[in-house]
């Protein structure tokens, strides 16, 4: 019934409407008692060391250097244009990289400098916003992450370019076609459809596949992996939509979506990357705005908890650990994956997200305003001034071409992976020779141009075979794994494959590692705690019939014995090294090394969503007590009013001064259902009680908050 109402009004009196209905709502839910998330009971009140970076002017700093077309230098300038007549620029993914533009790393920048005060419609002189529309796809119907590119491969490489884009034009509304907003909502409905939403008899989407591709209008799936939490980024362009088209059907998608995610089992969490805490907040605002009553607190707590499978991807959540003696808390990414792998886009998305939400349902806001005051700690640790040369990967250039500390890593490591125990000699050959390069060229996966080290067989009495012997120093380390990416170049030795094995000495008793085909894929095994010393690694070939003419090669890429160090944190990113595969539980990375000189961790996707916390926090005169403005990333809001939120982590009541500037205006919170000024002006005086938080609203005066009617 109170849908129905709300449908047939026009835009104005649908809010009205709704005050009305909803005003014995926000007043229940005012009162009632704060809602955990059990995952920030883990994190300190004060997290240690602390250093609160000015991250609204690292946002400027960042938007500085990569739209700066004068700068030179090494990788210099970021961005440059893909032709003469500028309609579109070239922006590496990673500092030193090639390759397309991603719309995930140039939509997020234009969403960064809105978000912190710059017209990206007109900075320095060009309209980058209209350039946006380059990455809108006709034959699919929506923005992909590629120009030229099509959907289907992945879930949240299609979806999020569509987020980004609706954030795009809620800061520059007549920039972004409304005919592609509108489209985009339209075919992500067709989307729910084709996973089996209906209204009569009520059915909903399932989610659970890889992708969608839009031209086949068909579900994909690679075998590997799902990726459901698709439903909460489409749930929040669907209400996004509704609330601009009002049109019908986009809500209903909404609900299809936020339904489907409820009615998973509480051990399937769907988080799988970024977008699942659009469902949080997306349900906590309809909740408000329409009196749904959807489950925020499961939505929320699945956004934070690390859990195994069945979870999409197992472990993936907020981190709550301390790193060698550093509060880590806070930030997103494995909570598992060598004892912790954070990443910047993933915490950036999240806060900017999550933070509106204690505006909607003030029961989360003392664990919200404790989680974003250790994200917005620890997040300088992405970043090359927080750490020193043998805690990062790409020191060398961070050092000399970005004095600001503007870009940052792409994530995050517990612990380093220990580089340098490569091969140090060919130690010999009995059998078959060297034809190309030498142990040298074995010490970097996948360079360019390929290099590699490639020996032959050769005929033994009347065997055709190969046998060849490395040295290694073997490192104390208790876990460590040889790794070797190398393949069979087939000379017409049938049934041959090459062995891999391992020994303390060269002459010893080797074990078996694992055997090459005609695979390049990097295999491992892990090598008994008792081995000391020298390691000697071996290859023969595996077929000894008689009579065997053709002579196989084996090209090898890659080899590395590769174990933690104590080095960590560790600033790097998925560039200079190359995961082979996840062990023990999804514990241990098993990696090989790119060299250095290719291109750096410095990751420009991630660090253009910094705009997502520097858009939201400011200091206080409180040290460690933030302001969150959380109406700055709740995009396409309703309310007029301005609202922040307040955690006080000490243990005794602190005053904050807040500037309300010149109107007369009441002061409200949320939290606990009160009036704390009235008819105010200039700076007020605000106390917050011990490890509690405050949402304050400023209303003009005489007046009641207008999207929050109970209060």
């Amino acid at each position: 019934m109170k849908l129905a109402l709300l449908i047939g009004l026009d835009v104005r009196a649908r809010w009205g409407l709704a005050i009305l209905l909803l005003a014995g709502w926000i007043l229940d839910l005012a009162a009632s008692e704060p809602a955990t998330v059990p995952r920030v009971a883990e994190m300190p009140r004060h997290p240690t060391p602390y250093l609160m970076r000015d991250w609204q002017q690292v946002t400027r700093d960042y938007v500085d250097l990569v739209f700066d077309f004068e700068r030179s230098g090494e990788h210099l300038p970021l961005m440059t244009w893909r032709d003469d007549q500028h309609t579109m620029v070239s922006m590496p993914s990673y500092v030193g990289s090639e390759g397309d533009i991603e719309s995930i790393n140039y939509l997020a920048a234009l969403v960064s400098g809105s978000l912190v005060g710059l017209d990206m419609s007109a900075y320095r002189g060009r309209d980058w916003v209209v350039m946006a529309t380059n990455f809108f796809s006709s034959a699919d119907g929506i923005y992909l992450d590629r120009i030229g590119d099509h959907s289907g491969r992945s879930f949240w490489y299609d979806v999020l370019p569509n987020v980004l884009c609706y954030q795009v034009a809620s800061q520059y509304p007549n920039e972004i076609p409304e005919s592609h907003l509108r489209l985009i909502a339209e075919r992500l409905y067709g989307v729910c459809v084709a996973l089996g939403a209906r209204s009569n008899p009520p059915t909903l989407p399932n989610f659970d596949h890889t992708g969608f591709d839009l031209r086949r209008i068909e579900p994909f799936d690679n075998g590997q992996r799902v990726e459901p939490e698709a439903a909460a980024g489409i749930a929040w362009i669907e209400y996004i939509a509704w609330t601009q088209f009002h049109e019908p059907r986009f809500l209903l998608a909404a609900d299809w979506c936020l339904r489907a995610l409820e009615r998973k089992p509480l051990a399937a969490n769907p988080l799988y990357e970024v977008l699942l805490p659009y469902a949080a907040s997306t349900a906590a605002r309809m909740n408000v705005e329409l009196g749904r009553t959807y489950d925020t607190k499961r939505l929320l707590n699945w956004c934070f908890e690390p859990r195994p499978a069945p979870q999409a991807r197992p472990y993936w959540g907020v981190i709550a650990q301390r790193w060698n003696g550093i509060d880590i808390h806070g930030l997103v990414g494995s909570a598992t994956d060598g004892g912790g792998y954070a990443f910047a886009m993933n915490t950036f998305q999240y806060a900017g997200i999550l933070a509106p939400l204690a505006r909607y349902d003030p029961r989360f806001a003392h664990d919200l305003g404790k989680w974003l005051l250790n994200l917005a700690n620890a997040a300088r640790f992405f970043y090359p001034d927080a750490l020193d040369a043998e805690h990062q990967s790409s020191y060398a250039w961070a050092s000399r071409y970005d004095s600001r500390s503007a870009v940052g890593y792409e994530g995050l490591r517990r612990w380093k992976r220990d580089p340098t125990y490569v091969a140090r000699a060919d130690y010999r050959t009995t059998v078959g020779k060297v034809v190309a390069g030498s142990f040298l060229d074995t010490h970097f996966y996948n360079e360019s141009p390929p290099r590699a080290e490639v020996l032959e067989e050769a005929t033994a009495g009347d065997t055709t075979r190969l046998d060849h012997i490395w040295e290694f120093d073997l490192p104390r380390n208790r876990e460590r794994f040889l790794v070797v990416a190398a393949e069979r170049v087939d000379g017409g030795h049938q049934n041959n494959a090459f062995r891999f094995s391992y020994a303390n000495r060269p002459n010893g008793s080797y074990l078996e590692a694992f055997c090459i085909t005609n695979s390049s894929r990097p295999s491992y095994c892990e090598l008994p705690a008792h081995l000391r010393g020298k390691l000697y690694v071996r290859v023969e070939s595996t077929n000894h019939s008689p009579g065997q003419s053709g002579r196989d090669q084996l090209r090898v890429d890659a080899m590395v014995v590769s174990c933690r160090s104590d080095a960590g944190p560790f600033a790097q990113g998925d560039v200079l090294v190359s995961f082979v595969d996840l062990v023990k539980d999804y514990s241990v990375p098993i990696v090989l090394y790119r060299p250095p000189t290719a291109a750096t961790d410095l990751g420009l996707y991630g660090s253009s969503h910094v705009g997502m916390l520097g858009g939201l926090v400011r200091p206080t005169n409180i040290p460690q007590i933030l302001q969150w403005d959380l109406l700055k990333t709740d995009f396409f809001h309703a309310s007029p009013d301005p609202a922040f939120l307040y955690y006080n982590p000490y243990r005794t009541a602190k005053t904050v001064e807040l500037e309300v500037g010149r109107q007369s205006s009441d002061v409200y919170d949320l939290v606990s259902n009160s009036l704390l000024e009235r008819s105010v002006s200039s700076t007020v005086h605000l106390s917050i009680p011990p490890d509690a938080a405050r949402v304050v609203v400023l209303v003009p005066a005489g007046n009641k908050p207008r999207a929050f009617p109970g209060t």
